[in-house]
């Protein structure tokens, strides 16, 4: 098997993770600014980071040099909006030089809009709790779309909500480390509203033809072995509500298919799914091992599912969960 001609080979970042420069520059602060003293292992913080802010064409040379083809960055929405009504131009160029640089490079500039820094004035007004959220989100995304779609022609709306939206708002491991797991349906809820609306304006803002995704982390069953049976099951597994908000069809259903998965019937509604469902141009998906059937010990066997280790980051301990028993909300 050989890849396509066209086929981008490339690598991604987020903001929160390599800028730094997380006051300077007209950038208002992000829940991971603001609320992360004490959640994160011996206290560090993305204050500086890679310092990627100021040394992004020094990277974009390394990236150039080792062969990238594309590069999937965040934008920081505090650094765009840092406070309500206000557009912070000088973050704008920002982005639009890193945009320009990564051109002269041959690099493919994809661009994500929310990779989990959600600005402090937004939270403040109940975040991703609160169904004004969309709005925001909507009116952030045609700010930036009409900053850089002359240039940049792949568009990612909201990276993995599973994460922060379980995570932030139920477990309490990421920002903004809330233990409230009966706003979680809601959260979801709010999260795909945003999607479906940040997709209508970027295709209303772009300057070009714009390819518009989704990137939501994908759970998927491994077969215990190659018979029709393990890998039936394996596919049954894959498409069921086992694992809760961690799943696919909490996510991919309302947005894919234009239907109300059962765990959400409660929240959702069919004038829900007409703004949720929008027409996308690709899909990506980070594929976790997130489980394995294990050998059947009896006509029903077991399912082993990979729990986040404890500080949120990568994959835990493997247990056992027979296949019928009730859902596991991660």
């Amino acid at each position: 098997m050989s890849f396509p001609k066209d086929f981008l080979w490339g690598a991604a970042s987020a903001a929160y993770q390599i800028e730094g420069a997380y006051d300077e520059g007209g950038k208002g602060p992000g829940i991971w600014d603001a609320l992360s003293s004490g959640h994160i292992k011996h206290d560090e913080n993305g204050n500086v980071a890679c310092d990627h802010y100021h040394r992004y064409r020094e990277d974009i040379a390394l990236m150039r040099q080792i062969g990238l083809k594309s590069y999937r960055f965040s934008i920081s929405w505090p650094r765009v909006i840092p406070a309500e009504g206000c557009i912070n131009e000088e973050g704008l160029a920002f982005y639009s030089r890193l945009v320009d640089e990564l051109l002269m490079a041959g690099i493919e500039p994809i661009v994500t809009l929310f990779h989990w820094n959600l600005p402090m004035w937004l939270h403040e007004k109940g975040g991703w709790e609160n169904e004004a959220i969309a709005e925001a989100f909507a009116h952030y995304a045609g700010v930036v779309v009409d900053s850089l779609s002359d240039r940049v022609r792949y568009w990612l709306t909201i990276n993995e909500p599973q994460c922060f939206a379980a995570l932030g708002y139920a477990t309490g491991v990421h920002a903004p480390f809330l233990k409230k797991p009966e706003v979680l349906k809601r959260v979801a809820r709010n999260i795909m509203l945003s999607h479906g609306r940040a997709v209508c304006e970027i295709r209303r803002h772009a300057k070009r033809i714009p390819h518009i995704g989704m990137a939501p982390t994908g759970v998927g069953v491994t077969p215990f072995d190659e018979t029709e049976d393990s890998i039936r099951q394996a596919r049954e597994l894959t498409y069921s509500d086992i694992v809760g908000s961690a799943g696919n069809i909490w996510w991919m259903d309302p947005m894919i298919l234009g239907e109300i998965p059962s765990p959400l019937r409660d929240v959702l509604s069919r004038e829900d799914i007409r703004q949720i469902c929008q027409p996308l141009d690709f899909f990506r998906i980070q594929h976790l091992p997130f489980a394995e059937l294990s050998r059947p010990q009896s006509r029903i066997g077991s399912l082993c599912i990979s729990r986040p280790a404890k500080d949120g980051y990568g994959l835990g301990h493997n247990t056992g969960v027979p296949l019928l028993d009730d859902p596991v909300s991660l």
